[in-house]
């Protein structure tokens, strides 16, 4: 992240000497579908299996641009949920099912490099630090008749923080010859790093040192999103 932050910097005093500048204040947030991917979970079949979920972030933004290109930072209080779904058997006869979901709160940092229009439109790509601060599994269910509840944290299972790309667009849409102006768009984040964790039943997935008892083969757990942006955005020039 460091070296991320440098080459930043270093692009930032580049385009500084193309002289013309403008600085956008935005407050924005952000409507995702997220989930959390493992190939050990992908390989259980109906026992454990992926369902929708939906996460939101909010925060605030700085940009500078020197022409059409320009550097931003966030700051966003983010949401991140996988939700799961499972069926319960004994030799191939159901015995019963459930519902999972995992819910983390995370601090995200972009850093993003921005290409725009001169009507507004954007590109934004670059990496983001997310680190985080809490996990908690929660399942639902029934087992031969008899119902089940389950709430725990496990944030001990969880990464402290994963680095992820993201890659967004949309359109700064202004409110005539005002200054402010609306911020509409979509953006798309995938993870580079594990954020290990715990599967849909809350079962420790593990790390490459110390693999989860259940999966003594470890499989990185993935962090993917995406969804709407709305927001607020105010141009000094």
């Amino acid at each position: 992240m460091k070296y991320l932050l440098s080459s930043f910097v270093l692009l930032f005093l580049s385009l500084s000497a193309s002289g013309q500048f403008a600085i956008d204040v935005q407050g924005k947030g952000l409507a995702n579908s997220t989930w959390l991917l493992n190939k050990n979970i992908s390989d259980k079949g109906d026992s454990q299996d992926y369902a929708p979920a939906w996460g939101s972030s909010y925060g605030v933004a700085g940009n500078i641009y020197f022409g059409m290109t320009g550097v931003g930072i966030e700051f966003l209080y983010t949401t991140h949920n996988a939700a799961y779904t499972g069926i319960y058997s004994l030799n191939d006869v159901p015995t019963g099912n459930y519902t999972s979901n995992i819910k983390l709160q995370t601090i995200q940092i972009p850093l993003l490099l921005k290409f725009q229009s001169d009507k507004g439109a954007y590109i934004e790509i670059g990496p983001q630090l997310t680190n985080i601060s809490s996990a908690q599994f929660d399942r639902s269910g029934e087992l031969v008749g008899i119902g089940f509840e389950e709430s725990k944290d496990v944030s001990d299972e969880y990464a402290s923080s994963y680095i992820s790309g993201v890659l967004g667009f949309g359109s700064k849409i202004a409110f005539g010859d005002l200054p402010l102006g609306m911020l509409l768009g979509i953006r798309l984040q995938y993870s580079f790093e594990d954020l290990m964790g715990v599967d849909g039943e809350g079962l420790s997935l593990g790390s490459d040192e110390n693999p989860g008892f259940w999966y003594p083969t470890h499989e990185p757990t993935q962090a993917i999103s995406g969804g709407l942006v709305v927001g607020l955005t105010y141009t000094i020039k």
